[in-house]
């Protein structure tokens, strides 16, 4: 079982971290958004306090398949689920294949399109030096999700996120880059859910093509699409942001 932090009352709201993440990324979102809602946060394989022990490669539909062992495991079978990057295709992944359990999806600084070739080696040669040097890997990569003018300001949020990093067990971070470069084209996931769809953005995000992604998701119903000035990381560089512009999606949707 993953572990999972529950807190609050009322219809219930997932969120999935990221890559070199865990749980604690979400919490000021989910001491807020309890005070209305039901907020579930989940370490997902080799990150955070859930088990260490972890599969050569983490696909994203087999994490997905934890996600709901836990809901189960709850008794939960109608959620909005929102994922950060790796969160998100994990996300996608659990309403491709439990469809009829999602009143929303949120993809937080994610996307639907899968990794070109490029992507692909890169993932497999950073699998190999994680391995061999995490403290290296994990200084010079972090950093790199941040806006370029943000990262002189935000030290002490770069830190953080390179400690939620060292929290996770470096097979589970080699097995996530393993799956996250297996993940399909899910874009037919988002067009095909029929449900309020969540799109948050960073206008200086080097790691997600939002362009494209906003190309291929034209014409898509129940998109909501926000793009703020931040890097990769909004859920440090603009929480507060990101929180109102939640709000007001969950307020347009669900209320």
């Amino acid at each position: 079982m993953l572990y999972y932090r529950d807190k609050g009352k009322g219809k219930v709201i997932v969120f999935l971290h990221g890559f070199l993440e865990n749980s604690r990324m979400w919490r000021f979102f989910q001491n807020n958004l309890s005070k209305k809602y039901r907020v579930i946060t989940i370490d997902l394989p080799g990150h955070g306090r859930s088990s260490k022990k972890t599969n050569e490669v983490n696909r994203m539909e087999d994490m997905s398949k934890k996600v709901n062992n836990v809901l189960e495991h709850l008794k939960i079978d109608d959620v909005i689920i929102i994922g950060h990057s790796m969160g998100g295709y994990v996300a996608l992944a659990f309403a491709d294949l439990y469809k009829y359990k999602v009143s929303g999806l949120g993809l937080f600084y994610s996307t639907s399109l899968p990794d070109d070739e490029i992507k692909k080696e890169q993932r497999l040669k950073a699998a190999e030096v994680v391995v061999k040097n995490p403290k290296e890997f994990f200084r010079l990569s972090i950093p790199n999700l941040f806006a370029p003018d943000n990262v002189p300001l935000m030290q002490s949020e770069i830190k953080t996120a390179i400690s939620w990093a060292k929290h996770a067990s470096l097979t589970g971070i080699s097995a996530a880059l393993k799956g996250m470069r297996l993940r399909k084209d899910r874009t037919d996931v988002l067009r095909n859910l029929d449900k309020p769809i969540l799109l948050i953005l960073g206008k200086y995000d080097t790691a997600i093509k939002n362009s494209e992604l906003i190309n291929k998701l034209e014409g898509t119903d129940h998109l909501s699409i926000f793009e703020i000035s931040t890097g990769h990381m909004g859920a440090l560089e603009a929480p507060e942001e990101c929180l109102e512009i939640m709000e007001f999606w969950l307020n347009q949707n669900f209320n």
